[in-house]
């Protein structure tokens, strides 16, 4: 990390001085003819100026290559910003009933951060699709299946309702506890919290 950053002042240093070189080639090249034969630099400026302008020229060039790389790096975040949304978006619009179930474990275990299989199909659709996130860098191996800790992505919060989830608002009934119970996938029961006491 501290090398990223080193590089990241290694090149805001470069593309400062480059900035600086430009403006003082631009300057010495639009000095008017006159404040140069005042000053007695009239076969200095004669002799030195065509490399004054390839000076000028090269770091001009090395400027607006970096503002085209910074705007081609920002408009490729920005669209790939909206399209990770737009298809979180879509996913919350089409949860199956599995992946409801999943979801609701975050709610029924009130917990912010679950272990789930990688190999579970509506695991790998919501992690797939941004709904849910790695919570951490580590991971734990368990037998054959890969056991990943993840938490619902913030941005996916806030669309993530009672009634998304296929959860009822306010008191629940023994029917409905039962029901979602029953629906409650094996592989994320670990930890359990009844729903009703």
């Amino acid at each position: 990390m501290m090398q990223l950053i080193q590089r990241v002042k290694d090149q805001q240093g470069i593309t400062l001085t480059m900035a600086w070189m430009c403006i003082a080639c631009a300057t010495l090249l639009v000095v008017p003819v006159s404040v140069v034969q005042l000053s007695g630099t009239a076969e200095w400026s004669q002799l030195y100026t065509p490399y004054v302008w390839i000076l000028a020229l090269l770091t001009g060039s090395f400027l607006i290559t970096r503002l085209v790389s910074w705007l081609f790096n920002y408009l490729k975040a920005d669209y790939c910003k909206r399209r990770e949304s737009s298809c979180r978006n879509m996913m919350i619009r089409r949860l199956d009933f599995e992946e409801k179930a999943v979801l609701r474990e975050f709610i029924i275990q009130r917990k912010n951060v679950l272990a789930l299989p990688m190999r579970e199909l509506a695991v790998s659709n919501l992690l797939e699709s941004g709904v849910l996130v790695p919570a951490y860098e580590t991971q734990e191996i368990k037998g054959s299946g890969r056991i990943i800790k993840l938490s619902i992505a913030v941005d996916a919060r806030e669309q993530l309702t009672h009634k998304v989830l296929g959860l009822p608002v306010g008191k629940l009934t023994d029917d409905e506890a039962e029901q979602l119970k029953s629906a409650r996938p094996d592989y994320a029961r670990s930890n359990y919290i009844p729903l009703r006491d």
